[in-house]
């Protein structure tokens, strides 16, 4: 996969070779949630009142050869810092762009399934951990056009030139890279996604990472996923599979961490304002110990967490007031440990 992050610079900076651009326009959107949130069993007890937001602005024009850019920023939350940051260049052949925590290429889990969103990755009290992901840092990536490819079939190419664990460039927390382990890594990725026929999605994914430059002794880490989604009327129902084997340390001897993943989720939309859905999220984390650990070296453990989801939404116009119940069995993949959450919501959109 080290070509495709030479295939992609070599796009870029044919893309940036450009005429004067016409004037451009300016857009604003965004949107406020409001949560009301309990917890239960081993998680941190109490109950918590939050409002997140994101304000989008976002430019947009067209270059005199034809092509279109896209200039991007974000603001989210308190932070005041262009955090989520795009600028891409469209042409005949596809999309060029340079993103910060952006891109689009994120794993869908259960392929997009829930009233409010997908399992843990709307709400939960644990942690998971299920794949690497070039969103979670500055990145580059090409994407074909939409109608190039038949039986909609979509490629995205994604490439971080340096997975660094400080400043803008941290991973996320559900990327699962130990910060001790991301300096000096770059990562690559490459995502395909179809529609053969009327109401099936299909998209999978696969991410290496490549430790040229550092870490010398330690193994890449490499993640895959593949997921599917039909639809048909007011049902839809999502399943997703996948792996993810961490990077090791320097030491040759240091201990190997993989996690087997499965997602899924059903969804049913009562109305035009009211749906209701149940996702099942498990992640069986193996870990066998480094050969340097006393008596129990290679000795392999298995922790398998599992989270079930049941949220309800009701929209009505831009405003969406949504419930979501939470159970986690071996929550932060700890034995025995349970957790609970309960999120009740409103989400404006403008």
């Amino acid at each position: 996969m080290k070509n495709i992050s030479k295939l992609l610079v070599g796009i870029l900076f044919s893309a940036l070779v450009m005429a004067p651009s016409y004037a451009g326009e300016m857009a604003v959107t965004g949107g406020a949630t409001a949560t009301y949130t309990t917890n239960g069993d081993d998680a941190s007890s109490g109950k918590n009142i939050g409002i997140s937001n994101e304000l989008d602005f976002t430019a947009s024009g067209e270059l005199d050869n034809g092509y279109t850019w896209k200039y991007q920023v974000q603001l989210d939350g308190t932070s005041t810092a262009n955090d989520d940051t795009r600028l891409e260049i469209g042409t005949d052949m596809g999309t060029i762009g340079l993103y910060v925590s952006e891109g689009g290429m994120s794993a869908e889990l259960a392929h997009g399934v829930g009233a409010l969103g997908v399992g843990f990755d709307y709400a939960s009290p644990s942690s998971f951990v299920h794949s690497y992901d070039v969103d979670g840092y500055s990145n580059i990536q090409y994407h074909t056009p939409a109608d190039l490819l038949p039986f909609g079939i979509g490629v995205k190419l994604g490439f971080v030139p340096n997975m660094n664990a400080t400043g803008m460039l941290s991973a996320k927390a559900d990327s699962g890279l130990p910060a001790t382990q991301a300096e000096g890594r770059d990562l690559t990725m490459a995502q395909v996604s179809a529609a053969p026929i009327d109401g099936l999605s299909i998209k999978g994914s696969i991410a290496e990472t490549s430790s040229e430059g550092g870490d010398a002794n330690g193994d890449d880490g490499i993640s895959a996923n593949l997921g599917a989604k039909y639809t048909m009327g007011q049902f839809s129902v999502g399943y997703t599979e996948g792996g993810y084997q961490a990077a090791t340390g320097a030491a040759a001897n240091d201990e190997t961490i993989y996690y087997e993943n499965k997602f899924y989720g059903v969804q049913f939309d009562v109305n035009d304002n009211l749906s209701v859905s149940y996702n099942n999220d498990e992640s069986e984390k193996n870990t066998r110990a480094a050969v340097a650990v006393a008596a129990s070296a290679g000795t392999k453990t298995i922790v398998a967490m599992e989270q079930e989801s049941i949220q309800l939404a009701y929209t009505i116009g831009g405003a969406t007031l949504g419930i979501a119940d939470v159970e986690v069995d071996n929550a932060d993949y700890t034995a025995g440990k349970t957790e609970s959450q309960t999120v009740i919501s409103l989400a404006i959109s403008f």
